[in-house]
Parts: structure tokens; C-alpha cells; sequence
């Protein structure tokens, strides 16, 4: 099982209106088109196709303009314009494990980084170093039982936080043994020297940075520069201001503060609340924009001196987006990474990723179709090929177990999911041709609430509007509705290939109380009338924008028609329980396939 993948999803920096969003499943893209008349607006999500993988340590080239990433997940080191986050390419395309903190030497002439010797619990992990010039790699030194989270560069020493062992061990720049140089530390993160002989150490473990310094042959503990009671959860990042004050970045809290070090007064540079960081990394400060990792939104988030957010410039790769999607509504977007198995989810109206749920269906073999969120508060999702449902806590992104079991009530690759009048799930169950009924508060299995007998062939979404509920029959080309309380069949809605209809898909109701249903087999958007399921029009034109394959789609505003909702106990942004290169996390980062 992969306990962290990558994320991240390139937006249209238009993102900013209402419209007609549908997942285009062959190119893996989500596009946009005007909710009035369907004409394309921008591609709202595009796959990053290179780049890292997690940026577990971030550091820049003294007087090079370039940002080095360490891409855990790839076991690679990226190259990016620090300016424009343009990738530039790898710096490292092979020979690691999965690399994390790093720092260059004075002169940028090497990279120092932290790199795994295999991904156990207790290993002998390696401090390593980049020659920028030929690209070569070497071992600087390897410590038993050392499990190495971050560097910082004293003159001709390179030294390495040991987290598990609670100690700063000491390598010479060039290579050579190890030194341990103080212990009894509570899983030491990041490192910086103010100056040489004088180190700050994140000590994520106690939620506090501490400042050691050099003296009579040995270091001593000089005062504790961020106390837990400042709230910074995880401290990840350290970083010197350009007027001296230390930016601090908490991993868990996903905030920046300043700590004023003459004083050490700490104030909020980005406050937790609406921080666009998820799983605050390594920071860095490129004259006056500080770069903050985001490990969660596998990207790099630029800030300005005031702590504004001016934008994510180096991205990573993306998870493919090719399956159903569900809107919250807090103004974000889940969608179904088959390809991936993993849930992405974004905001609406800013474009950018909130965070990702990873394994969606707890198989590497699975792949979710379509997800919901139940009155519960938590996020469903079906699994095509456990034929189960299963079942995330929506605000901390605790996965829950199945909800519905693998083939309960004879359930075979489910597909659409859909939460009725009663509160009970609706599960499109595409293998027996079926609408299955499970108890919304258990799982368990009610009765086919729509049987073979009365349907179409291969039910693929459920969409439940007032009294009716509606399908979406792939094999037989039609939208067939249903009396919502007893699944007996109501009169024909949408006919077989009505206006063209080739392999319908989802389902959505317009702001104009019309049907609109993503026609997969013909690469357009049809519209149908909403009372009497006549063909309107094709609303999406085929190939529209590049449209290939539509698999799903969603009108970002609210439809005029009134339809019921379930309330929705929703939110929370943190995605601690899954990500992060902290202390308390270093083995969910390690275990990346």
C-alpha cells in the first residue's frame, strides 16, 4: 500500500467565476465552459507531467537564481527558476531513495541533502552531497540507526538532525566519520546557522526551536527562541528574514511566523487560518518572496514580505484526474483519480489544491469511480474493483474503513453513488445492472431498490432531484427516471440516443433546471429538457476546448431549481494524518512506492 503519493494540479489562474466544470477522462483534464451557453472558458485543471514528487527539502543556489528540490517520491533532485518555478529539469534522475533535507555550501558549488538507505524503520541513512558542476553524486558520511531529516552547512562541516536518535551528528564537508555533537533531543527537524558556531534546530518533537552554541570545545543549549505555547504545530522550516527576523514554518498548524531574535517576540507572517500551505516544508527566503514547500499540495507557495501569498510557482507532478467528481459545499471540487487511486480535491473558486485523500480504495489494484459526501460529514467512494464502498472522515481525512462491504447485496463494479430522500446510499452497481439501496448510518444492504428488470444496461450515475431519481445508462444510451421513494419506473426520460447520445456518463441539473448529461462515447455535453427529458440542444459541442471522453461534470453555481441536499458536517483542511517529512511523520514519507 502507498501511504503518500504525489499531488499537485496545475489551475487556470482564472478560476475565479461560476461555471460548467467536466472531467475530460482521456486527457485527464477538467475544463470549463460558460453555464449559459457552453462555450469553453479555460482548463481548469491540467496534469503536471514532470517535475518532483513530494518537496521534502527545498534550498537555493547562492547567486544562481535556481531552487533545488529534493523529490522524496521520485528519489530525484529538480532543478526549477526560482523566479518563474520553471522546471529546468533533474539535477539528480537516478541513484536515490527518497531524499529530503537539503542545503548548498557557501559557494554553491555543492548540494548537501539527506538520503535513505532503505525505507525501514531503523536504518543507515546517508548524509550525501550534488557537485553542481558535473552532476555527480557522493556519500559524505553514514550513520547507524540514523534516521536523518535535514542538513545546515558550518564552514568545512555539514551536520544532519538525527530524528529518531534525538542527536545532531557532525560530517566533514569533504566526507569522512561521523560525530555525535549533542543529544537528548526530541526528534530534531530543521537546522540553520545564524552564524558559524551558533545553530537553531527545529525540535519538532516538543513543538519548540532551540539555539545551541559553540564554546570551549563543546555546544551548549543557549536559550529556546520559540516556545510550544506560540502554537506552531511541527515546526518544519527555519529560515532568516532579510531584516534577520527567523521565519518559522509549522508542518501541522500550516503556518509561518516571525520570530524577532533580539527580542523574541513571535508574530504571524502567514496565520493558520486560510494559509494556502498544506503540510508546511522547508522554507527558504529568495530576497524579499519567502518559498514555503507544501508537501500535501506537492508544490512550492511563493509569499511576499508581509506574508501574502503571490502564487504556487514550482509545481509537481499531478495525479491524473479521469473519474467522477463531487462539489462540497465549502467551494471545493473532489475528483476521482482512478489511474492514481487517490481523491484530489481543489478549490473552486481559487484553483488551488486543498488536499489529497491517497488510496482512495485501500488496494493498489483498486480504482475509485465516483465519490459523495454523506449528511454524516464523511466522504464515500466507490470501488470498482473491491465492489465495496469506502468511507473517509471528510475533516481530518481519516480513512474509515469500508462502508459498504466488498459485494454486499450482490453489489459488482459500482460506479455512481448518490444519497437519497431517506438518507440511505444509492450505489449504481454496473456489473448486475442495478441500483442498489444500503442503510445510510450502517452500510448494510437494504434491497435492490432498482432492479435488472427495470432498467437499462450498464447503470453508471444517480442523480436524485426532487421526487425522481435519475440513471444514466451507458450500454443502452439513455436517462431512465425513477419514482425516488419506491424505485418503481416512471415514464421515459432522456431515449436511447436521443439528440446523439453515445455512452452517457454524469449527470447534472442546470441553473436553468435543464439536464445535462456528459455523452462519453460523442465528446460533448447534451442538454435535455428538465420536465419532459427532450433533447435541447448540445450544449458542449463535441471536441470542445479539447474535450475527450467527459466522464463527469458540475455546475459550480447553484441550479434556480430547488433541489434537496443533505446537510453536510463539513470541513477542516489538514491532511496531518497523511502527510509531512516532521518528525512525526517521517515513516508515512518514507513508505512511498
Amino acid at each position: 500500500m502507498r501511504w503518500l503519493g504525489a499531488l499537485a494540479l496545475a489551475s487556470s489562474s482564472s478560476a475565479t467565476a461560476d461555471g460548467l466544470v467536466v472531467v475530460s477522462q482521456n486527457n485527464q483534464k477538467i475544463l470549463r465552459y460558460d453555464e449559459a451557453n457552453g462555450s469553453f472558458l479555460d482548463v481548469f485543471v491540467e496534469p503536471v507531467t514532470e517535475g518532483f514528487r513530494i518537496p521534502a527539502g527545498i534550498a537555493l543556489r547562492p547567486g544562481a537564481g535556481s531552487l533545488y528540490v529534493s523529490s522524496a517520491g521520485s528519489g530525484e533532485i529538480w532543478r526549477y527558476e526560482t523566479a518563474t518555478g520553471q522546471a529546468l529539469g533533474p539535477a539528480v534522475a537516478s541513484g536515490l531513495l527518497q531524499p529530503g533535507g537539503a542545503a548548498f555550501d557557501a559557494a554553491g558549488d555543492f548540494l548537501y541533502f539527506v538520503d535513505l538507505a532503505d525505507g525501514l524503520s531503523v536504518t543507515r541513512d546517508a548524509v550525501k552531497r550534488l557537485r553542481i558542476a558535473s552532476g555527480a553524486v557522493t556519500t559524505v558520511g553514514i550513520e547507524a540507526s540514523a534516521e536523518f531529516a535535514h542538513v545546515a552547512l558550518d564552514g568545512a562541516d555539514v551536520y544532519a538532525s538525527d530524528a529518531l536518535g534525538g542527536r545532531i551528528v557532525r560530517f566533514p564537508a569533504s566526507g569522512g566519520s561521523g560525530a555525535v555533537q549533542f543529544g537528548g533531543l526530541s526528534a530534531p527537524g530543521a537546522l540553520l546557522f545564524r552564524a558559524p558556531g551558533d545553530l537553531l534546530v527545529a525540535e519538532t518533537g516538543s513543538d519548540r526551536v532551540l539555539e545551541y552554541v559553540f564554546a570551549g570545545g563543546a555546544w551548549t543549549l543557549q536559550r529556546v527562541v520559540l516556545e510550544a505555547a506560540a502554537g506552531v504545530d511541527g515546526p518544519a522550516g527555519l529560515a532568516l528574514a532579510p531584516d534577520g527576523a527567523l521565519s518559522v514554518s509549522g508542518e501541522f498548524s500550516n503556518q509561518v511566523v516571525r520570530v524577532d531574535l533580539a527580542t523574541l517576540a513571535v508574530s504571524q507572517l502567514v496565520p493558520s487560518a486560510g494559509s494556502p500551505l498544506q503540510d508546511a516544508g522547508s522554507a527558504v527566503w529568495s530576497g524579499s518572496t519567502l518559498l514555503v514547500a507544501s508537501l500535501a499540495a506537492n508544490a512550492v507557495v511563493y509569499f511576499d514580505a508581509a506574508g501574502r501569498a503571490t502564487g504556487v510557482e514550482a509545481r509537481g507532478i499531478s495525479p491524473p484526474v479521469d473519474r467522477g467528481l463531487t462539489l462540497s459545499p465549502s467551494e471545493t471540487l473532489v475528483v476521482a483519480s482512478s489511474l492514481n487511486n487517490d481523491l484530489i480535491e481543489y478549490d473552486v473558486r481559487g484553483g488551488g489544491v486543498v488536499r489529497q485523500f491517497f488510496d482512495a480504495c485501500p488496494s493498489s489494484l483498486d480504482a475509485p469511480y465516483d465519490a459523495v459526501f454523506g449528511a454524516d460529514g464523511h466522504l464515500y467512494v466507490s470501488c470498482q474493483f473491491s465492489n465495496a464502498v469506502h468511507r473517509f472522515d471528510a475533516s481530518s481525512g481519516d480513512p474509515l474503513g469500508f462502508f459498504v462491504l466488498s459485494g454486499a447485496g450482490g453489489l459488482f463494479f459500482p460506479q455512481g453513488l448518490a444519497f437519497g430522500p431517506n438518507g440511505n446510499l444509492f450505489v449504481a452497481s454496473r456489473g448486475t445492472n442495478e441500483i442498489l439501496e444500503y442503510d445510510g448510518a450502517s452500510g448494510a444492504f437494504v434491497a435492490p431498490f432498482v432492479a435488472a428488470a427495470n432498467g437499462g444496461v450498464s447503470p453508471v450515475d444517480v442523480l436524485f432531484r426532487g421526487d425522481t431519481l435519475y440513471v444514466s445508462f451507458a450500454g443502452s444510451d439513455e436517462v431512465r427516471a425513477f419514482d425516488a421513494g419506491s424505485g418503481a419506473p416512471l415514464a421515459p426520460f432522456v431515449t436511447p440516443g436521443s439528440g446523439g447520445l453515445d455512452a452517457p456518463a454524469g449527470l447534472a441539473f442546470g441553473p436553468n433546471g435543464n439536464l445535462f448529461v456528459a455523452s462519453l462515447g460523442t465528446h460533448e455535453v447534451l442538454e435535455y429538457d428538465g420536465a419532459s427529458g427532450a433533447f435541447v440542444s448540445s450544449f458542449v459541442a463535441a471536441n470542445s476546448g479539447g474535450l475527450d471522453g467527459p466522464v463527469d461534470l458540475a455546475f459550480t453555481a447553484p441550479p434556480a431549481s430547488p433541489i434537496p441536499s443533505l446537510p453536510l458536517g463539513f470541513w477542516g483542511a489538514t491532511c496531518a494524518a497523511f502527510c509531512g517529512v516532521g518528525a512525526r511523520a517521517l515513516r508515512a514519507v518514507r513508505r512511498v512506492e
